[in-house]
């Protein structure tokens, strides 16, 4: 094995436990929002306010939902965001209701996919 290689095994491994820290950061908010019951609506706005003040997991969870909600991939999806997210931040009221149903659309949707997962018919992707 060359030190490229040992490099590259390295980084991956380092982004491996990147996801994996991520991912734990997001189950445990949705866990915390289902042991409160929180509504998929204020969980949505929550979702969206806390992306906006870039907090990590919120970002990875917003694009996440509204992917599943527009089925947009790649460059389209981050085009989309930077729309949602400067009309948020220009306090356009349309776009930040528009972002949050958007988010909202893509919680109902994670959660049929989960249930589905949980009953063998499909499986989820992780973030």
């Amino acid at each position: 094995m060359t030190a490229t290689q040992e490099n590259s095994d390295c980084t991956l491994q380092e982004k491996h436990k990147q996801l994996a820290e991520l991912q734990a950061e997001v189950n445990k908010i949705f866990a915390e929002a289902i042991t409160n019951q929180v509504t998929t609506v204020d969980f949505a706005t929550e979702i969206w306010v806390q992306a906006m003040l870039e907090k990590k997991p919120y970002v990875a969870i917003a694009c996440r939902m509204i992917h599943h909600s527009t089925t947009f991939l790649g460059d389209e999806l981050l085009q989309f965001l930077r729309y949602l997210a400067t009309g948020t931040l220009q306090q356009d009221a349309s776009i930040v209701y528009w972002a949050v149903d958007l988010v909202n659309q893509g919680l109902i949707i994670n959660n049929t996919l989960k249930e589905n997962n949980e009953n063998g018919e499909c499986e989820m992707q992780n973030l």
